[in-house]
Parts: structure tokens; C-alpha cells; sequence
């Protein structure tokens, strides 16, 4: 026994260092996030919502198990009801203590007994928005279908034109899903593949970066900071940030050592799979104007060619749709429009202000400036390309704003500014800032994450 252990101690000292880093992170991760979703569909096995929506007292109901979902109205004899729930198939109202049946919302005991609920004019569809896509039957991985997941997902099984709004998401990521479908059988598991290895590489590519900037401590820290980051957990679902994250790692290091057209290829699939890719065009710029003579080079043409005609291939999906918005200046159906950056932020500050934020619209707003103190704080310490990613990433999620929640998701986007984990990473020298940086970001992952398996809007 002791022979065995000691050849598996020797191979795993054999594989570089980095990758057995990654190895450990995510697995430990993936292993926190099934112990946390067990949680959340033991304790919470049926999501109920009492609030009002258009003017409407509305119920919700889903049911964690088998993703069956309801939404009726609370008002019953011109009184409005709260509800709670009693097991996983029953409600109890608390004013008048009656015990109705999810399933029908009919009241089957006490004084209300055979008074059923109106169905609201909110539909499930409207709450719980799976775009026409299948549900997955297995209720522990069905808790990582939720939002743009289901975009993704429709664009995969569909193509575009089904779901209004649906060319805002780009689709080398939806296109890369539907190439592995055949292997998993399923358009929700193939997302589900290829952001969880995603994710592992994108750790490795971390942990290499970081550890060219600074010592070995730090960037192991900067990398668990980025484990350990309140919207972590979106890695983990059928979400495109872990495939952009890759690719843009990908792209600056091919940047760096002027391999212009593997750069090139790499800005043109990280554009293609998320619109803040346009971001990457900032450092190949510089990058390239260091290489002197500046565009003198076939390869300085070749990458710069490669990586512009993704935007072009974008622009010519939008120009196929019928509705003829061929710039996304403005995007009715998701309530968004291309705004100067401070004016978002103005926005932002507005809404905290007038009382009617959010917890996300706050959280959101903290991130932004967050993100824009750390870049000021270490503009030194990391390299100006990579600097100028951050920027230039920021400035593409922040002008783009929705009018229904300031700041739109910027506690998911910032998942891929990176260079900000690494300043972290060096604030986490002070053990006071270690902690605070610990004990922030936990509870804020369980929060998050949690409310996310029960369909809570939190990015």
C-alpha cells in the first residue's frame, strides 16, 4: 500500500505546477458548489415568492425537483394572502391559516376550503424564462439551468430568430455547445462540458499569468481569490464567461510573444463569443506599435485582418434578422441602449439614491467602483496590455445600460476583468485585508449562488 501511494505521490509531483494547482482549486470548488446545491434542495425544496408585480399581488411557485412551476394571484374575497410553505405540496396563507395544494392552488382545508387562486397575468414563463427549451429532468444538475443558460441553450437548439433579442448573445459559444451535443445527448450537458473544462483551463492560464507578475504566494492567493469571488459559481453553469476568459488568456499571451495571427484568431473567438472581446483590440494595438516598424509586418496585417472580421461576421448575423438593427445601438427587446459610460454610472448612483435600488443594483455599483480603485492602485504593478484590457473591458460593459437595472450583471462581467484578482491578491499581503476579502466574498457566494439555483435574479 505504502509502495502504491508513494508512485501516485511521484506522478502527481511529475505534472507541472500549475496544472496541479488547477487540478486542486476546481475540484474543490466543483465539490463546494455540489455540497451547497444538496443544501440548498434540502432545506429549500420549493421556492416561494410573495410580491407584487404590474400592479398585480402575485405567487410564485417552482419546485426545485422537477422545475414544475406556478404564479397566481394573492387576492382572494378582495384580501390579499401570504403565502408559506407547508411541505413540498402545499401552502399555508397566513391570514386566515387555510392549506392550499401547489399543484392547483386550490385551498383543500380550512375556511377557504374549495376557493382556488386566479392565474396572474405574469406567466411562468415570465419568471421562470426557459425560451422554449427542454427542462432537465435531473433535478441536482436542472439547479445550473437558469437565465442566460436557457439563451444559450435555445440559440444552440434553434438557431437565432426564436427568441426576440436573441442575436445580442454571439454565437460561437451557443455553436460550440450544439458541435458537442451528439456526444452528450444533451444541449444543457454539452454547456455544462464545456464551461466546467473551460473553467479548469482557465485556472491553469491564471495561475501562469499571475505567476509571471509576482511570487508564488501571491499568485496562488490572487487565483483562490478568484475561486472564492461572489459570482464564481456562474463558471459552473452553461454561462460563456469561462470560454471568453480562455480565450482572452489566450489571446495576450499570443500578443506578448507577437505571434500576431494565433492572437489574431484568439480576439476574433473571443469576440465571437462574447462582445466584450472588442476589448482585446486595445493591448494588439499597443502591442503591435511596440513591434516596430509598426504595421511593416505580413503578420502584423494577417492578425489585425483575422481579429477585425469577427466584428463584421457579428455585424452581418444582426443584419439577417428582420428587425434591421444592424449596430446594437438600441435593443427593445431587452430594454438596453449604448449609453456614455458616466452616464450608466450616473444612473447607478441615481437609483441608490432614490431609494428604489436593489441589493444587486447596489452590489453591482460597488463592483464598478471597486474594479476602477484596484485599477489605479496597481496600474503599476501589472503589465499596460493587460491594463488596457481591464479598461477597455469595463468601459464595453458599462456603456451598454439597461434601463430596468443599472449596471447591468456587472457582478457576473467582472468575473473576467482578471487583472484585478491579482491586485487583490497583493492587498491580501495585510492579513486584514486578507480576511476581509475572505469573509466578504464567502457569504456572498453562498447568497448568490444560492438565490441563483431558486431562480433569484443576481446578475
Amino acid at each position: 500500500m505504502t509502495l502504491v501511494k508513494n508512485a501516485m505521490l511521484q506522478r502527481w509531483n511529475r505534472i507541472d505546477e500549475s496544472w496541479r494547482f488547477a487540478i486542486a482549486a476546481f475540484l474543490i470548488a466543483r465539490l463546494f458548489y455540489f455540497l451547497w446545491a444538496w443544501v440548498i434542495f434540502t432545506i429549500q425544496p420549493v421556492a416561494i415568492q410573495n410580491f407584487e408585480l404590474s400592479g398585480e399581488p402575485i405567487l410564485s411557485i417552482f419546485k426545485l425537483r422537477n422545475s414544475e412551476a406556478h404564479v397566481y394571484l394573492r387576492e382572494v374575497k378582495g384580501e390579499t394572502l401570504t403565502f408559506q410553505s407547508l411541505d413540498r405540496e402545499h401552502l399555508l396563507d397566513q391570514q386566515t391559516g387555510s392549506v392550499w395544494d401547489m399543484s392547483t392552488g386550490t385551498a383543500i382545508q380550512g375556511e377557504l376550503k374549495g376557493i382556488a387562486l386566479s392565474p396572474a397575468r405574469t406567466t411562468p414563463a415570465d419568471l421562470f424564462p426557459y425560451h422554449g427549451t427542454r427542462k432537465y429532468p435531473g433535478a441536482r444538475l436542472a439547479l445550473w439551468q437558469r437565465f442566460d443558460a436557457n439563451w444559450y441553450i435555445s440559440i444552440a437548439e434553434n438557431g437565432y430568430g426564436s427568441i426576440p433579442g436573441d442575436v445580442h448573445f454571439p454565437p460561437l459559444y451557443p455553436l460550440t455547445i450544439r458541435f458537442l451535443q451528439p456526444i452528450f445527448g444533451s444541449v444543457f450537458l454539452a454547456g455544462l462540458f464545456l464551461s466546467h473544462l473551460a473553467t479548469f483551463y482557465a485556472l491553469k492560464l491564471l495561475y501562469d499569468v499571475f505567476l509571471q507578475w509576482g511570487e508564488r504566494t501571491i499568485a496562488r492567493r490572487s487565483v483562490l481569490f478568484f475561486v472564492i469571488y461572489p459570482t464564481f459559481f456562474f463558471c459552473f453553469s452553461a454561462y460563456s464567461e469561462p470560454v471568453f476568459l480562455v480565450a482572452s488568456l489566450l489571446a495576450l499571451r499570443e500578443m506578448k510573444s507577437q505571434s500576431w495571427l494565433w492572437a489574431g484568431f484568439w480576439i476574433f473567438c473571443a469576440i465571437l463569443i462574447r462582445l466584450q472581446g472588442v476589448a482585446l483590440l486595445a493591448p494588439m494595438a499597443f502591442l503591435l506599435w511596440r513591434d516596430q516598424p509598426f504595421l511593416r509586418k505580413a503578420a502584423h496585417w494577417g492578425g489585425s485582418i483575422v481579429a477585425g472580421s469577427s466584428g463584421l461576421l457579428y455585424l452581418y448575423l444582426r443584419s439577417l434578422q428582420s428587425s434591421g438593427n444592424t449596430i446594437p445601438l438600441a435593443e427593445a427587446e431587452l430594454h438596453a441602449r449604448l449609453v456614455p459610460p458616466w452616464q450608466a454610472y450616473g444612473y447607478a448612483i441615481q437609483t441608490i439614491f432614490s431609494g428604489s435600488a436593489t441589493f444587486i443594483d447596489i452590489l453591482n455599483w460597488v463592483v464598478v467602483t471597486l474594479v476602477a480603485v484596484l485599477l489605479v492602485a496597481g496600474w503599476r504593478t501589472i503589465p499596460l496590455e493587460y491594463n488596457l484590457f481591464t479598461v477597455f473591458s469595463l468601459l464595453a460593459s458599462v456603456v451598454r445600460m439597461v434601463d430596468t437595472q443599472p449596471l447591468n450583471s456587472m457582478l457576473r462581467y467582472s468575473l473576467t476583468f482578471f487583472p484585478i484578482f491579482f491586485i487583490l491578491g497583493m492587498a491580501g499581503e495585510n492579513p486584514r485585508l486578507r480576511r476581509l476579502i475572505i469573509y466578504t466574498s464567502i457569504p456572498l457566494n453562498l447568497y448568490l449562488s444560492g438565490q441563483f439555483f431558486i431562480w433569484g435574479w443576481v446578475a
